[in-house]
């Protein structure tokens, strides 16, 4: 229930925004993703916040019409960004061996912790296939789009925020964290014009074979709603 109010509330505030931009002539569009991230197979101690949880995606996508059918093609590249709030302010730790692991925390040496996070940035290569209802005006048409992205992580980085004498600070600390290299899913959506409700579901796991906290298989699934700005 508390998916279905968010990606409404973020449908209705998208629309006036797309309605309200200009739309140059060019032989593509500029999307951006707003969605949420969600954990598949995950252990308990790897259990995540809703609202903390959010993905930020930009693309490019160049538009490739079909012939005179309802069907056009849009390969693409962007940039992928992901953050999981984790629940009972856990975060991730590497130890000597190289071993990554999560670590539950209350306190740290400088104040009590409120909010723990992992969060990636990924270059992103999304191809999709559109089929449009109308296909006499591509822009202003319902579609449903299928496809999928291929993405290679960039950085990565552990987030801590703590109070520290009544003031609010944060702790960062890069690592990849043995997470996967590569990623790789499937992803549709469903909408009009240009805004539509979008749902990807990752195919490998968010970690490397057995490298993960208690070797873990987590993969990853987001949903939310996709702007395109031009």
């Amino acid at each position: 229930m508390r998916l279905l109010v968010a990606l409404v509330a973020l449908f209705y505030s998208s629309l006036s925004f797309a309605q309200q931009a200009s739309a140059p002539d060019l032989p593509g569009a500029l999307r951006v993703q707003l969605g949420f991230n969600f954990l598949l197979d995950h252990p308990d101690s790897m259990s995540t916040g809703f609202w903390g949880s959010k993905s930020l995606n930009a693309h490019y996508l160049y538009s490739i019409t079909l012939g005179e059918s309802a069907f056009s093609l849009h390969p693409g590249f962007g940039i992928g960004t992901d953050k999981f709030s984790f629940d009972n302010n856990v975060t991730l730790v590497r130890n000597v061996d190289g071993d990554v692991s999560t670590e539950p925390l209350e306190t740290i040496e400088f104040g009590e912790v409120k909010k723990t996070k992992l969060a990636a940035t990924y270059f992103e290569v999304p191809v999709e296939l559109r089929f449009h209802f109308n296909k006499n005006n591509f822009r202003k048409s319902g579609k449903i789009t299928i496809g999928g992205k291929f993405g290679i992580l960039m950085s990565s980085h552990t987030k801590v925020k703590y109070d520290h004498l009544g003031e609010k600070q944060k702790l960062k600390i890069k690592d990849n964290y043995n997470l996967n290299r590569f990623r790789y899913g499937i992803q549709g959506s469903l909408g009009i014009a240009g805004i539509a409700a979008y749902f990807y579901y990752g195919l490998n796991d968010l970690f490397e074979k057995g490298k993960g906290p208690e070797g873990t298989a987590t993969s990853q699934v987001q949903a939310g709603i996709a702007i395109s700005i031009f």
